[in-house]
């Protein structure tokens, strides 16, 4: 429910009068000059705003690790609070997340500190950032987590994972209170926060010096070729920044990748390291998934075409132990190449068209909409099952280009109207359509060119109660939940919220199974749980 002006209103800041005063100052229903520096410090004391965020109060600045525009602080938990009241059918925590992916977020230096211990953020293909390296004077790019979880806290969150992508100016920061990690919306705690804690695969290393972790991300994520052969306005995605954060990545040295390209060896090894580490620690040859995609290669790559270079890579990690599952994403190919496909180790197929509407398709992808074509791309999707089963057959939708500037839609219900035609299409011939929140990566050319407004959080909101209605409608199975890390298997992906919805929704067990596999897999939610995780 919106926040009213009457105590009742207010559980969090129920401690002291003070707090309760300093509260109200913090939602913006206290004006300052009402506020005493003393009401401050007590709130801070009862761990209910960060030191640093209490410091910059008065001035009616929150600091989130980069000075934002001054603003009333009521804007923020107001609109949060109004989207629960809105959209009750949708869980708290996944309103809460579909923000942070939109609007991304700050970490404080102890966040950052205790992010040591942690999986670290990958730049192996996007930057999936909305602040260049270049603006990251504390090199967040070297210190912060691939992902982090959100739980409890005020509005008593279940667990989800959210995708690291650092900003600027963005109302959230993750910080230490108490010696606690917690997400501040405009300096005022509002969840648990905690890091995964790494498998032990990364701390290994080639001769070279490149990182197993360099090679293959998360545990599944292979990009062999981090460029891709779509050069430049004419050919390249307008959405994607793959070029131009290979750029940066070798500029600061963001990773230890010495090439472009990855050999099939350095593959095959750590897909088999990991293996072997699951294995040991689970007591059986778990089933594990590996996801292979990177640019397109547009003619030959080392003297090799497009599909046999992919393949190569696919049967090393196929075939050489139990179990294994493989995504391959590339450009939609036709039916009888993707019979070759399958034969060879692909057990998932995965072209992504980024966007359903066929004119912002060819304004968006124009080296898709050259190479393959809106038509070819779609009829490619549905001959797809037939080779491949249903649940084995997905594609991506970057959603939130569909308001890109300048030729996207006006309106969030012109735009939803849009691609729910997408999701009833593609659903009702068994392909699994998967969203990923647009991030307006500055190396983009969307971003470089135009003002680009974040996309409206009602645009999710209401694509999301229509990809879940129209799941059901179909029939589809829940996306598949193959991983090495104990959280993958109950939770959804970090860097959507779409499966979030599925799952909690269906899981009646979720809050439990998900805590349970957080406590096993050692997240670190505190400096005391860094130091043990180290």
């Amino acid at each position: 429910m919106p926040r009213q002006s009457d105590e009742s209103a207010f559980p969090l800041f129920e401690e002291e009068d003070k707090c309760k005063h300093a509260g109200r100052y913090a939602v913006g229903l206290v004006p300052e000059h009402d506020l005493q520096i003393s009401d401050l410090a007590e709130c801070e004391r009862n761990g209910l705003i960060s030191p640093d965020a209490w410091m910059n109060l008065k001035g009616g600045i929150i600091e989130t690790g980069a000075k934002m525009t001054q603003q009333s602080t009521a804007s923020n938990i107001q609109r949060t609070e109004n989207l629960f009241h809105n959209y009750p059918d949708i869980p708290p925590e996944i309103v809460v997340k579909q923000d942070l992916l939109r609007l991304g977020e700050g970490f404080s230096d102890s966040a950052l500190d205790v992010a040591s211990a942690a999986e670290k953020k990958s730049y192996r293909k996007f930057s999936m950032d909305l602040v260049p390296m270049s603006s990251m004077k504390r090199q967040e790019y070297l210190k912060a987590p691939e992902n982090f979880f959100i739980k409890g806290g005020i509005y008593k969150l279940r667990p989800v994972a959210v995708q690291t992508k650092l900003a600027a100016d963005s109302p959230y920061l993750v910080d230490v209170i108490d010696g606690r990690l917690k997400l501040l919306l405009d300096g005022v705690a509002i969840a648990d926060v905690g890091y995964r804690t790494p498998l032990k695969y990364y701390t290994k290393s080639f001769p070279d010096g490149t990182s197993y972790g360099d090679i293959v991300g998360g545990g599944y994520s292979i990009a062999p070729f981090r460029l891709c052969q779509f050069w430049g306005i004419q050919e390249e995605c307008k959405f994607c920044d793959i070029n131009e954060n290979a750029r940066q990545v070798k500029k600061f040295k963001a990773d230890t990748l010495s090439a472009p390209v990855m050999t099939v060896e350095q593959v095959a090894t750590v897909a088999n390291e990991i293996a072997k580490e699951v294995s040991e620690r689970d007591g059986y040859p778990a089933p594990i998934r590996f996801a292979i995609s990177s640019g397109t290669i547009t003619s030959r790559l080392h003297g090799i075409e497009e599909d046999e270079f992919y393949l190569r890579y696919v049967e090393a990690i196929k075939w050489a132990g139990p179990r294994r599952y493989v995504t391959l994403a590339t450009n939609a190919k036709d039916k009888e190449t993707l019979k070759g496909h399958r034969s060879r180790g692909v057990d998932h197929c995965h072209p992504n068209l980024e966007v359903w509407d066929k004119r912002l398709f060819e304004w968006i992808c124009p080296g898709k909409a050259k190479r393959v074509g809106w038509e070819q791309w779609v009829r490619r999707l549905v001959e797809a099952v037939d080779v491949f089963g249903e649940g084995n057959v997905a594609s991506t939708f970057v959603c939130g280009m569909e308001m890109a500037q300048p030729y996207g839609f006006n309106t969030v219900d012109e735009a939803v109207k849009s691609t729910t035609e997408g999701i009833k299409f593609l659903m009702s011939h068994g392909v699994h359509p998967r969203f990923t929140p647009w991030v307006r990566e500055p190396g983009s050319y969307l971003q470089k060119k135009y003002d680009q407004p974040a996309i409206p959080p009602e645009f999710y909101l209401q694509l999301l109660r229509n990809y879940y209605e129209n799941h059901k409608r179909y029939g589809l199975s829940v996306p598949h939940r193959i991983s090495c890390y104990l959280d993958q298997r109950v939770m959804g992906t970090g860097f959507s919220f779409f499966d979030d919805y599925l799952i909690i929704t269906e899981q009646k067990d979720y809050r439990r199974l998900a805590l349970q596999a957080l406590e096993k897999g050692g997240a670190i939610w505190s400096c005391s749980s860094k130091d043990a995780a180290m």
